[in-house]
């Protein structure tokens, strides 16, 4: 059974966070990103039995807001973002565990995945299906998708924006381009 590991590299890849907003037109039109800075993680793959397994780790603190905004606005988005919705000091983490891979040919060296498991965030877990593309090449694995949960589901207040005249929509949209790099083989 031909199994290969690969370590995710948080400075090669990009995971991105989308907020949408609905509320006053025009100020309603704003969907917050954030990008996830610190991140580890491991993918394995069963070549044999186009399997695997898959877990990251991201730090909530390492959210940054990329949108061009004032010191001012950034540093209130930041306020409420970690301490009144992520409470990222008693939350420090968010957990994605696979519990199945399954993966299937779409052209050389090009494969589709779909992914069953497990995102913990801010104490509650719940299933997660994640679909993606995969290239492998001698020694890095990449893969890029997205994929879309609710805050609700996770206990996450949904704060208000502009005096409450927007609210941010209970979905959240991850979009991921990741790139792991080959370790030995098991």
């Amino acid at each position: 059974m031909a199994r290969t590991r690969y370590l995710l590299d948080a400075k090669s890849s990009q995971l991105t966070v989308q907020a949408f907003a609905e509320g006053l037109a025009g100020i309603a039109d704003h969907r917050p990103r954030f990008c996830i800075r610190d991140f580890m993680g491991e993918a394995e793959l069963d070549i044999d039995r186009m399997g695997g397994a898959l877990q990251l780790t991201a730090k909530i603190e390492s959210l940054a807001l990329m949108d061009e905004v004032s010191e001012r606005d950034r540093v209130t988005i930041d306020r409420v973002m970690f301490d009144e919705v992520l409470h990222a000091k008693r939350f420090p983490e968010a957990t994605f565990r696979s519990s199945e891979v399954a993966w299937n040919v779409v052209d050389e060296n090009r494969y589709r995945a779909e992914i069953a498991g497990t995102v913990s965030l801010h104490g509650v877990e719940n299933s997660q299906s994640i679909q993606a593309q995969m290239v492998l090449n001698d020694g890095s694995l990449r893969a890029y998708g997205e994929f879309r949960l609710r805050q609700t589901d996770y206990g996450l207040k949904i704060a208000p924006v502009a005096g409450g005249m927007v609210r941010i929509k209970d979905e959240l949209k991850f979009v991921f381009f990741i790139v792991g790099r080959k370790q030995n083989e098991a």
